[in-house]
Formats: structure tokens, sequence, C-alpha cells
């Protein structure tokens, strides 16, 4: 047979026939929802409590990652049998979309999908929060970040954060104890969180978010508590002030007769007071030993002092004319966290006072203000408030029992009936009982 007319084969031939087909191979190794049936899950008890297994697609990645979600008590009144629990299973796998096309879609094209995570990378680039926000704020939302929200919500599709999840996620927050270690691992404390702090994990979460996604929720948070912010009384203010060491003393009654912000204090030059015309005005605020802008527009403002305050910060200014008003023996501003703990808690203790933070004295200010009938626009600009609802949250005059009673004395019967209309009650109304 003339080999010319069945040439042998190539070596090109041979190797083709030897490559598999990727794209053959491919198919059959990728996701597909026509190659495996949905999921019924495993029902399964752990201790005495039901709980369904059951595998999630997960982002960029092709083993799917098995899953144990809680279904019920397996004991007790309220125990469920396995039929019930297997009844229940397949609820909460159908609520997660597991066995659903756009679940799958999801986890194919991870590209194509935009999480809670890159978004917060996306956040700290280019939202105004982080590029404009002071320090402390931006310190405080990284660690409200770390701790509690992409915890949960870091691989989650931005577009399935919505308000039930959320929702979900406070009541969570709400009923979980957390706890504080050393680097060494051991217990500080155990603690929950605060209402006000929640709002504050609530509020990030929508900053990341954005207006459009969260404007038209209706979240509940519960019922806000009655603040335990600590003030102090004014004859605790004259005992803190006479008891205080060398400059503190001068410090604590700046910031008694002004309620500025420590961080305010600590951010005051020589020549930032006018003591002729008995004027302080706050220009800059001082943060983890650095100097920044006062925390908001209405921070910058003119506090006018008393002649009494006036004359004590005389005498500590002394023949100076520059420098800090308040500062360390190297020069830097002084610190508000070695005041507290240092300074004014052990004072306290000595004292017999209960134990408060620096910000006492700017509420004791706004509820000495409230008692003595200052006009509310003084009021706004001394502290340093937008409003005056901002303002009330710092008054305690709630709390103040002989400024409640003299105030009553002056809104009282005789304003009515005259300081003899006592006895003409009496003579109108009779005996008691006729």
């Amino acid at each position: 047979m003339d080999a010319t007319l069945f040439p042998a084969a190539s070596q090109t031939d041979r190797a083709r026939d030897k490559v598999p087909n990727v794209a053959s191979d491919q198919r059959r190794k990728s996701k597909s929802m026509r190659r495996r049936s949905g999921q019924r899950g495993q029902v399964v008890r752990k201790g005495r409590i039901w709980h369904v297994r059951f595998y999630v697609d997960v982002l960029g990645q092709e083993k799917r990652r098995r899953k144990s979600v809680s279904v019920g008590p397996a004991t007790g009144k309220e125990k469920l049998t396995r039929p019930e629990a297997m009844r229940k299973g397949s609820e909460i796998i159908a609520a997660f979309g597991v066995n659903t096309t756009e679940h799958l879609e999801r986890a194919v094209h991870s590209e194509a999908i935009q999480t809670f995570n890159r978004r917060v990378e996306w956040c700290r680039r280019y939202h105004k929060a982080w590029t404009d926000g002071k320090p402390g704020t931006v310190t405080y939302m990284e660690g409200l970040l770390a701790n509690h929200i992409l915890p949960r919500f870091a691989n989650v599709a931005v577009h399935e954060v919505d308000e039930t999840r959320v929702q979900e996620f406070v009541a969570d927050l709400k009923r979980s104890t957390f706890e504080r270690r050393k680097p060494n691992g051991e217990l500080i404390k155990t603690y929950r969180l605060s209402r006000k702090t929640i709002l504050n994990i609530v509020g990030v979460t929508k900053l990341v978010l954005g207006r459009k996604v969260w404007m038209a929720w209706e979240l509940d948070v519960g019922k806000p508590a009655r603040p335990k912010q600590r003030y102090f009384t004014e004859d605790q203010l004259r005992q803190i002030i006479q008891a205080a060491p060398g400059r503190y003393r001068v410090l604590f009654a700046l910031l008694a007769g002004t309620g500025m912000r420590i961080g305010e204090a600590a951010g005051l030059y020589v020549g930032d007071v006018n003591l002729d015309d008995g004027v302080i005005h706050v220009r800059r605020a001082v943060w983890r030993g650095k100097e920044q802008a006062p925390k908001t527009e209405n921070a910058l403002r003119e506090i006018d002092i008393d002649p009494m305050l006036a004359d004590l910060l005389r005498q500590h200014i002394g023949n100076r004319t520059t420098g800090r008003l308040f500062e360390t023996r190297t020069g830097a501003p002084i610190s508000s966290n070695n005041i507290r703990s240092r300074i004014l808690q052990p004072l306290l203790r000595k004292l017999g006072i209960a134990n408060a933070g620096l910000h006492a004295f700017r509420h004791s200010r706004v509820t000495m203000l409230r008692k003595n009938g200052t006009p509310e626009d003084l009021q706004r600009q001394w502290i340093g408030h937008s409003s005056l609802r901002t303002t009330d949250r710092y008054s305690h005059t709630d709390q103040e029992f002989d400024y409640r009673k003299n105030a009553a004395a002056l809104v009282g019967l005789e304003r009515i009936v005259g300081p003899n209309g006592t006895e003409t009650i009496r003579e109108v109304a009779g005996p008691s009982g006729s």
C-alpha cells in the first residue's frame, strides 16, 4: 500500500490525541445548578439543641463551606420532635437561598459582587467621614468596624445588608456580652454595649452603605435609658478645687468656670487668654498629644469669664507672654488620661466623692448655667453646642434638690393668693371633713 496515500500520523497529531479537552473538563468541574440537586440538609442534635447542617457557596472559592444553624430545643416544654426540626431546618435552608441560581451566580462571579469589606476600603479612601474626619473620630469608627461590624458583614454582598439583617445585628449586639483582655490573654472585665454605642455601630454601618440604601429603614434600637453621666455639685466643685495640688487647682477651676472640654483647655496658649476683657478664645484642641481643630465649628468660640477666674489665671501665667497655658515639663501638651487617672480620680477617692471623669466639669457648668437662668444664646456660645437640644443632655437640675425646692417656692401659691391668702383659704374651706 502506498504510504503517500495514507501518511503516518505526525507528532503534532499524536500530541493532540493525548491532550485532554480542557473546555469539556472545565465544564465538568465548574459549578452548575443542573449538576447538583437542591439541599435538604441534615438535622442533628447537639446537646439540648437541634441543628441543621448544609453547604453554602463562598465568594471566589470552588469548594462550598459547611454551615450549622440552630433550629430549636430538643428538650424541655417547647422541644421539637425530629420531624418538626426537619421541617424548620428546611425553612432555614430556604431562607438562606443556597438552592437558588442567584446564590450560585454570586459565588461563581465574585469579581462582580461588591462585598461590604470592599465598600469599607473605598470609604477609607474617598468618603469624607474618613478623609475629612477628626483623628479621634476616625479611630473610633475603625474600632467599631474591627470589633463589631466587619466580623458580621465583611464578606456579605452590599446589596444583602438590608434592614432585616441590620435589625438582627442590633438584636444580637443588645443581648451579647463582650470581654476585654490584656495582651497576655488575662481577662480584665466583661461588659455589654450601651444603647449609644449600638447607635454608633449602626451609624457607621449606614455611612458605609450610603443614604440611598437606608433612608427608608425603621430600625428599633430600644428606648433610651436615663443618662448616667456624672457631674459635680457646687459644693463638690469647691472641695475639688481647694484640695487640688498646684497648677491642677487652676486647671480644675478653669474647667468648672467655663465648661471647656479638656482637649480645648490643653490647646490653650497664653495669647488665647484676654484677662483685661475677661475673654478666652477657643481656637484649637489637643488629642493624643497633637493639636487639631476643635470638635465642631461651634467649638470655635469666645468664653466670657468672671473676675475671680481671671485673677486666678493671671497669677498662674505670671510674666509669661508666650507658650501653652498648661504644659508638661518638656513643653508638651498636658495629657487628659494622666490628669484623670493620676490627679482627679485619686483626689475624688480622698474626698469621698463618687468616681467621675473630666467631662463631669462640663456637665456641672451647664447645670450651673441652667440653675441661674443664663440666657440660652450664651449657654450655646460658652459651651460650644449647635443647639439647646444638645445642651439639654448636660443639665442635671433635676438632681439638685435645693434648687428644685427654691424654684417651687418662687412660683408657689403665695404668688396667686398673696402672703395672707393661706388664712383666707382656711376660713373658706373650714375644718377638715366639714
